[in-house]
């Protein structure tokens, strides 16, 4: 619970935001989409790699407050099981202009979303799913008007990952990772993620190890 107390309290950070300027001409953009593909990762638990595919979106509603969304879709390596992943939440974020150049400087931001997570055809046919809560936190660092990096962390608890005469446990843990995005332009950019999560499932962990995503993202 302490762990969780941490992460919730970076998360509300950005709430601040609402009461200090901003500099918002050099502020990055919360209004968009991204499509990835995740050549490789690994299912730490099963001991089997996977590769697949994401979709991200968000859409900016005031200056300060944005709404955000993720799917993944996963296919584990020498085996039948799929995994989905999908996140809806809404964030608040600010941004320090720290005196660089034009372009620069660094954007904060904290998100709170619920979260499904769903094993398919484990054990066979059996599909196991479980919903919950995330919390989030990280910086939108512009160290050049073209380059960007993100890196952030978080926490999310899926609860009871369960179905079809299946109970693996409640699933919850830290994910955490650093982005890196390259503004080919003010609408287009390209970028590469590494990802990595701790979820203590039931008693083992099942983690999503190594994850390496590539991807574009069209800005508006």
């Amino acid at each position: 619970m302490k762990r969780v107390a941490i992460v919730l309290s970076a998360g509300l950070l950005p709430f601040a935001a609402f009461a200090a300027p901003s500099g918002a001409g050099h502020a990055p953009d919360y209004s968009y989409v991204q499509g990835d593909y995740i050549p490789t990762g690994n299912l730490h638990g099963t001991g089997n790699d996977y590769n697949g595919f994401g979709l991200e979106g968000s859409a900016a509603i005031t200056p300060n407050v944005f709404l955000n969304g993720r799917y993944d879709r996963l296919d584990v390596d020498n085996s039948d099981t799929d995994v989905n992943r999908g996140r809806l939440g809404v964030g608040a974020n600010g941004f320090y202009d720290y005196g660089g150049a034009d372009g620069t400087g660094i954007g904060y931001y904290g998100t709170v979303s619920y979260e499904r997570l769903e094993l398919r055809d484990i054990g066979g046919s059996a599909d196991a799913t479980g919903t919950g809560y995330g919390i989030d936190a990280g910086l939108r660092w512009m160290v050049d008007p073209a380059v960007e990096i993100n890196p952030s962390v978080g926490w999310a608890d899926y609860g009871s990952i369960s179905g079809d005469g299946v109970d693996l446990g409640d699933a919850e843990g830290f994910r955490y990772g650093v982005r890196t995005l390259g503004h080919l332009s003010d609408s287009v950019a390209v970028s590469a993620e590494y990802r990595r999560t701790n979820y203590d499932l039931g008693g083992p962990d099942l983690d999503f190890d190594n994850e390496v995503r590539v991807g574009a993202r069209y800005t508006f």
